[in-house]
C-alpha cells in the first residue's frame, strides 16, 4: 500500500509540476503580449498626434495662402 501511495504522490507531483510550468509559460506570454500592447498603444498615440499636427499645419497653410499680401511700395 505504501508503494501505491508513493507512486500516486509522485504522479500528483509530476502533474502539478507540469501545470506550474504551463502557468509560468502563460504568464510569460501574457507579459510579452502586454508589452506589445503598450508599444502599439504608444505608436497609435504618436500617429494620432502627428496626424492632428499635420491637419493643423495644413489648415494654417490654407489660411495664410488666402490672406492678401501686404503692399511693399
Amino acid at each position: 500500500m505504501d508503494k501505491q501511495n508513493e507512486q500516486h504522490r509522485e504522479y500528483l507531483y509530476s502533474n502539478l509540476s507540469k501545470q506550474l510550468l504551463r502557468l509560468k509559460q502563460n504568464f510569460d506570454l501574457l507579459n510579452t503580449n502586454m508589452a506589445t500592447l503598450r508599444d502599439q498603444t504608444e505608436q497609435s498615440q504618436r500617429l494620432a498626434i502627428f496626424h492632428a499636427a499635420t491637419q493643423v499645419f495644413m489648415g494654417a497653410k490654407n489660411v495664410f495662402a488666402r490672406c492678401p499680401t501686404p503692399d511693399r511700395s
